[in-house]
């Protein structure tokens, strides 16, 4: 049940206990109230599925329209899990409906979560226009504290149904071996009214059923290989199956009060650096030469002790995305003046990012980044490699 439901059904039913307790109800209408009363807790109290009132209701309505002939662009947000599965369901999608036009963007990245995703959905979702998103950060988010993962997915909820054409919305729970932190996701699903799948259960449940090692689906603790890929494409289709066929009603849907006690991160975006130019020292370079070479648009390299890039920005958040090679130096990045942080992106292949500045006072602040000075000890200096401004709040959200 989607949150605004179960509070109508907590209020009523405080409305009901309220009303007996003040003694003015005959006995016959009395005991009906209970039974009331009752069922109203039952329903304010059951979690939700596929095909309850609210839950899943804008997948409903994405699937009557696919089926009517419209469009539907289907894009899959996650880490390498996603990556790997090339969002799993679009064959099936193809063929529930063939007079639609439908289009699947894999937007799996490898060893991401919602801490990058809150950054990269305006280039890796919203670009694309979607009508279905799916979700996929559990496993990546478990290292996040609570309040942080809360954060930072409900931004990803939120800021995808405020658009103009808002998309509707699955959460993937994908398993892992020891069991990931499935109840932060779940928790704002619910509050949106979202439909989640819980891949964990799903796996446990036909591995406890066929007596099946973990080793039968995954390659480690939570890679699938290619029959958990299989797997996890059948358990979503099953969750999705009960929203064909319907005619849910049209209208705006009304966004409940956010669950985070902070601001939620809505104008995040990646602001590539390749473009700067004309800075001593710095000079552009094509994507890394490697396979996460898709993830980036060019970058920006120095390798000259000393070398520093200033760049201006307004926000209240800033951080750095950038590659890691075992034969790069390192960086220090400090804003508006403040003790810098030293990032060594040299400790293992493919890239990473950090948040230089939480909670910034709006407006004009300046981020500089300068190598260090010449330094025998190894791996300090060397050549570094800029991707991307990683930037939000530019405005009150």
């Amino acid at each position: 049940m989607s949150e605004p439901g179960r509070s109508y059904f907590v209020n009523t039913a405080r409305c009901a206990f309220a009303f007996l307790r003040s003694g003015d109800v005959p006995a016959g209408p009395r005991r009906a109230l209970w039974s009331v009363l009752a069922i109203l807790l039952v329903l304010a109290l059951r979690p939700g599925v596929a095909g309850e009132v609210g839950i899943g209701s804008d997948v409903a309505r994405a699937f009557a329209e696919a089926e009517s002939g419209r469009p539907l662009r289907y894009v899959a947000l996650g880490g390498s899990i996603t990556q790997s599965g090339v969002g799993w369901i679009g064959p099936w999608l193809k063929e529930k409906f063939p007079a639609s036009q439908v289009t699947t963007i894999n937007s799996g990245m490898s060893a991401t979560g919602s801490a990058l995703g809150v950054f990269r959905i305006e280039r890796d979702v919203i670009s694309h226009q979607p009508d279905l998103v799916a979700i996929e950060t559990c496993v990546n988010d478990d290292s996040l504290p609570d309040d942080v993962t809360i954060r930072y997915v409900e931004s990803l909820v939120v800021r995808l149904k405020k658009l103009p054409h808002p998309p509707a919305i699955i959460f993937i729970e994908a398993a892992a071996k020891n069991g990931s932190k499935i109840g932060r996701h779940r928790q704002v699903a619910r509050h949106y009214g979202l439909l989640e799948i819980d891949l964990q259960a799903a796996v446990d449940t036909e591995l406890k059923r066929t007596g099946q090692d973990w080793s039968a689906f995954f390659t480690d603790n939570v890679h699938p290989n290619e029959a958990g890929n299989q797997f996890y494409a059948r358990a979503i289709e099953q969750a999705l199956a009960p929203l064909l066929g319907q005619n849910p009603s049209a209208g705006d849907q009304v966004l409940p009060q956010p669950l985070s006690e902070k601001p939620l991160i809505l104008d995040g975006r990646m602001v590539p650096l390749f473009g700067i130019s004309g800075v001593s020292g710095w000079k552009k370079n094509a994507s890394p030469p490697f396979w996460m070479d898709a993830f980036f648009n060019g970058t920006l390299s120095a390798s000259e002790p000393g070398a520093a890039l200033e760049i201006p920005f307004r926000g209240t958040c800033v951080g750095v995305f950038y590659p890691m090679d075992k034969s790069y130096g390192t960086f220090d990045v400090s804003i508006d003046g403040g003790k810098p942080l030293r990032i060594a992106p040299n400790t293992r292949g493919g890239y990473s990012l950090d948040i230089i500045g939480r909670d910034l006072p709006e407006g004009e602040h300046v981020l500089r980044a300068t190598l260090p000075a010449a330094d025998p000890a190894p791996g300090v200096n060397g050549e570094v490699r800029l991707g991307y401004l990683l930037l939000a709040g530019e405005g009150t959200l």
